[in-house]
Formats: structure tokens, sequence, C-alpha cells
């Protein structure tokens, strides 16, 4: 049997194992920061009766009027993720066909879209020329826009991160990840701050998501619309990850980077990333516990790396 299938469902075993009766997951300080990812997770392994009962349990208790999705843990009011939670929640929903729960989420993330720039704002309160817009948040939201039909706004991401990619001043040896509308790219920022940088030859942690979510996301994009240009950015994207040391492709925050390349391979058949989906997949399975799950029985980590292996099961031949 499939390698990648196997490790899925194992995965996706053990989650279901942890929902609750009343169709939650995880406990009720975790909130969203538990659930967010686990519908998806279920849904692209078949498990659709668990995931719908996760979603009616979103509308019932965990959907806001304004569309936001809770409870959330007081650590998490104000992080510049906060709508990164938010963008799985709408996928997963959509997926599922619950378009209400995803069309309201959806109208909730919009709020922090800056038309201007393309991005969103990576603030839960703030909106000016000052305030950041992360490449991972950004690209979180743009798949959200993608799987709602919000094609103005999908495209407009497209466009911010041809603009980062513009931008850049030393790629791909270094992918800079974090824009404002005042400076333009952030170069400058405390050395051992991970969040504005990811370089090719690290020998420590780094946002190693960034080339794999860019790439994953501007996929879609060409997906959707068939312009060549967001399938040549996404190759781009892709660059980094292409040169970068073995410590990337140790880690499991190259989780995203197979599903970019799987991406890729179905787009273009081209081996290399053919090859490079299924050395990151091979990746996350050495790293999985015999009980499915991954990183100490973590829901967040287990949702989405069955979601990428699924990914990449999908592009393999047997």
């Amino acid at each position: 049997m499939n390698e990648f299938k196997i490790a899925r469902d194992l995965g996706a075993n053990w989650l279901e194992a942890q929902i609750k009766n009343n169709g939650i997951i995880g406990d009720s300080i975790a909130g969203v920061t538990a659930y967010y990812k686990v519908p998806a997770a279920l849904q692209v392994c078949g498990k659709t009766q668990q995931a719908n009962r996760m979603i009616d349990w979103i509308r019932d208790f965990g959907l806001e009027t304004n569309g936001d999705f809770g409870p959330r843990p007081k650590d998490e009011l104000k992080n510049y993720w906060y709508t990164y939670y938010n963008s799985w929640v709408v996928v997963g929903a959509q997926r599922l066909g619950q378009f209400d729960v995803a069309q309201k989420g959806m109208n909730f993330i919009k709020k922090f879209w800056d038309k201007e720039s393309g991005g969103f704002f990576s603030d839960v309160e703030k909106r000016d020329k000052y305030t950041y817009q992360d490449l991972w948040v950004v690209a979180g939201n743009g798949i959200a826009a993608i799987y709602t039909g919000e094609l103005e706004i999908a495209k407009s991401v497209g466009n911010w991160m041809q603009k980062l990619m513009d931008l850049q001043p030393e790629y791909p040896e270094k992918l800079y990840s974090v824009f404002n509308k005042s400076k333009g790219l952030i170069t400058e920022f405390k050395e051992d701050d991970i969040r504005f940088v990811m370089s090719a030859n690290a020998e420590r942690d780094q946002y190693f998501f960034h080339p794999g979510i860019a790439t994953g996301f501007l996929s879609r994009l060409y997906l959707h619309t068939n312009e060549k240009k967001w399938l040549q950015l996404a190759k781009l994207y892709m660059l980094i990850a292409e040169k970068s040391s073995d410590y990337l492709w140790n880690t499991l925050r190259a989780g995203k980077v197979a599903w970019g390349n799987a991406l890729l391979y179905r787009i273009t058949k081209e081996k290399k990333y053919y090859d490079m989906a299924i050395r990151a997949g091979q990746n996350i399975i050495s790293q999985q516990a015999k009980s499915g799950h991954w990183e100490m029985s973590s829901i967040d980590a287990t949702a989405e790396l069955v979601y990428w292996l699924d990914e990449v099961y999908q592009v393999t031949k047997h």
C-alpha cells in the first residue's frame, strides 16, 4: 500500500479519537487554536461525518456574530498570525459544503485586506502604512479567498507576492518575508527573530514553510485563472527550497514544501518537483509516532501534516 496514504490515515485516525462526543477537539481554553485545521484534515481522508460534526459545533459555539472564530486563549488575542487560524476553518468548511460558515469566516478575514498593497495586515487593530504584512499570513488568507471565490482578492495577493519577490535583495540565498507600506521589504530586525527571513543555508530553526505556502497559493491561483505568470512565480518561490541545506528537509516546518512541490508536479510534470514532494513527505512520515500523531500529541501539527500527506499521496502512482 502507498506509504503516504497509510501515514495520512493513521494520523487521521488519531485525530478522530481525540474528538469529544459533542464534536469538539482539544480543551475549551485552546478553542480555535486546537480545532482550526482538523475539519480540512478529516475531509481529505474521507472522515466527513466527524468533520461536519465539528463544523456544526463551530457554527453553534465558535462562530462569532462578526464572522470571527473562537474561543481563543488570552495569549492569542493579539498575535500577528491571528487570521491564519480563520483561514484554515474557512477552507475546511468550504470543502465540506458548509458555505454559511465559510462565507461568514471569509467576510471577517476581508476586514484585514489591504486593497492598496494587495496583502493582509498582520495586526488585530492597526491598519496603517507601518503595519506589517507577513508572507505566510497573506498566503493563508489568499488560499481562503481562492476557495470562497474571492478572485479579486486572490489576484491582489498574487500581485503582493510578485512585489515581495521583486524587492528581494539576496534571493534565492535569502527570502525576506515581511512588508509594510512605509518601508517596503523589512530587512532590518533583531538577528534572532525568525519572523523576517529564511536562509537557504540555515543551520537553525527558521520559517521553512514560506516557499511552500507561497508556491501552494500561487499554484492554486494559476489553476483558477490559467494565467502563466502565477505558475512562473510559484516556481520562483520554490527555488530557495531547491537550494536549501539538509536542515530544511529534516524539519516538520517543510510540510508545506511537500504540498507546494506536489502541486507544481501535478501542473508541470517536472520530475524535480515530484522528487522534492516525496523527499519532504518521507521526512514527515519518519517523524510520525506509532500512534499516528506528531510532535508530542499535537492536534495542530497532526492535522496539518495529515493534510499535506494527502497532497503528496495524490500525485503518487500507486
